[in-house]
């Protein structure tokens, strides 16, 4: 048939037609169809044979593009499934079978499909750790099926190393974060879902009574820097960690962490944004660098100090991998150095983590008294004060603007390591 493809979204979007419809199919899932009409509605739809009923069923599934191909296949699977297993799917109602599929698995899925492109991956990351960790036991559960009472009792077990989680320390901010993921998977699931009437199949966020019961726990804020007496001692350390007995075998990524480190401290980059940073994004030209994907999804432009082209100059190597910070495999990054960081701490005595010295760096411009357009512009912050960005739009900070600023921060800090 020559109406029949695979259903992808290039396709869909290009489909147009002159005939009052036109008809096409799914190759991944037979039965599957989509109904395009020539005022440019596009609707998937189910046509299924079973023993006993003369008559072919016929299910709508929903319009495209608020219904996802993905959607509209696994919708298609369960009503064949049904009909294959000798039950009419028009004798139930749609919404509550609909309302039984949609377990926690099921929506998180459809909510990294949807909302993916928006979130960084660590972000997803993050959310599906909570997922396979903290809500494992619920992943084929139907969010209607998850109770408030459910919700408490997991949060208590999180928190408190009770329960479930009786074999690992009560983490009171790993269970703020999961009712905070729990949260975002109803709220989304409450405007994605609806029946053949349009009415929201999710009605309710039994989250809600964590915030009821104002049984939030209290976090403490990081607020961990490297001061001003402790700076010898961690370069020292630093500069110590090829030296490590466990990085004496060939091979490790000693060296390579040790400049990590060091350029996080004199940029006050985030870890993420220094460890996929290229040799193309660097110009020796204007001794500056370019971060292309931020946290605020802002390129963020910088200069380059002589410490940190000290730094670089070190990282140069004959190798044709396009990183900055090369991995061990070929054309990769450096992978975040736990194992490395354990080390370092080991040598220097003292904890530190990555996001420290990006406070310290922050820490030292602020006692440098720059004003908080440089600080902000040295840092990539967006301020999210109206009043501040009406001003803002204003001030438009130029490179050789933050040149001297990234001289007297590098060379402050230098100053105490030395």
């Amino acid at each position: 048939m020559s109406n029949t493809k695979n259903f992808t979204t290039r396709l869909l979007d290009s489909l147009t037609t002159n005939k009052d419809r036109e008809i096409w199919h799914d190759t991944q899932v037979q039965g599957l169809s989509l109904k395009v009409s020539n005022v440019g509605n596009k609707t998937f739809f189910v046509r299924k044979r079973m023993e006993g009923v003369t008559k072919q069923l016929y299910f709508t599934i929903g319009k495209y593009p608020s219904t996802t191909i993905g959607q509209a296949r696994q919708q298609a699977r369960e009503k064949i499934v049904l009909a294959q297993s000798g039950v009419n799917p028009t004798l139930i109602k749609s919404d509550n079978v609909t309302r039984k599929t949609l377990t926690l698995k099921k929506v998180f899925e459809d909510y990294q499909r949807s909302r993916g492109a928006n979130l960084e991956m660590s972000t997803i990351k993050g959310y599906k750790s909570i997922i396979d960790n903290q809500l494992g036991d619920w992943k084929q559960t139907p969010l209607t099926e998850i109770k408030r009472s459910m919700i408490e009792d997991r949060f208590l077990e999180v928190s408190n190393g009770t329960g479930k989680f009786i074999h690992m320390d009560g983490s009171p901010t790993r269970a703020n974060t999961m009712i905070r993921v729990l949260r975002a998977i109803y709220n989304y699931a409450m405007r994605q879902y609806v029946d053949s009437n349009e009415e929201p199949l999710i009605l309710h966020n039994p989250t809600v009574i964590i915030s009821h019961n104002k049984a939030w726990n209290r976090e403490k804020s990081r607020i961990g820097i490297i001061e001003d007496y402790k700076l010898k001692d961690w370069y020292e350390g630093i500069m110590k960690l090829p030296e490590h007995d466990k990085n004496k075998r060939d091979g490790n990524s000693s060296e390579v962490a040790r400049d990590f480190f060091i350029f996080l401290m004199f940029t006050g980059l985030r870890r993420n944004e220094a460890l996929e940073l290229k040799w193309e994004d660097i110009n020796f030209q204007d001794n500056s660098f370019m971060i292309e994907d931020t946290k605020n999804h802002e390129r963020h432009k910088m200069p380059l100090t002589r410490l940190l082209l000290d730094v670089l100059d070190r990282l140069k190597s004959d190798t044709d991998n396009p990183y900055v910070f090369v991995g061990e495999k070929p054309n990769s990054h450096l992978t975040p150095p736990k194992k490395q960081i354990e080390k370092a701490r080991e040598l220097m005595g003292f904890h530190f983590t990555n996001h420290d010295l990006r406070r310290t760096f922050t820490t030292k411009a602020n006692r440098l008294n720059f004003n908080k357009y440089i600080i902000d512009r040295l840092i990539n912050h967006k301020n999210t004060d109206d009043s501040r960005n009406v001003t803002k739009r204003y001030i438009i900070l130029d490179i050789e603007d933050l040149r001297e600023p990234m001289n007297q921060i590098n060379e402050t800090l230098w100053s105490h390591m030395k």
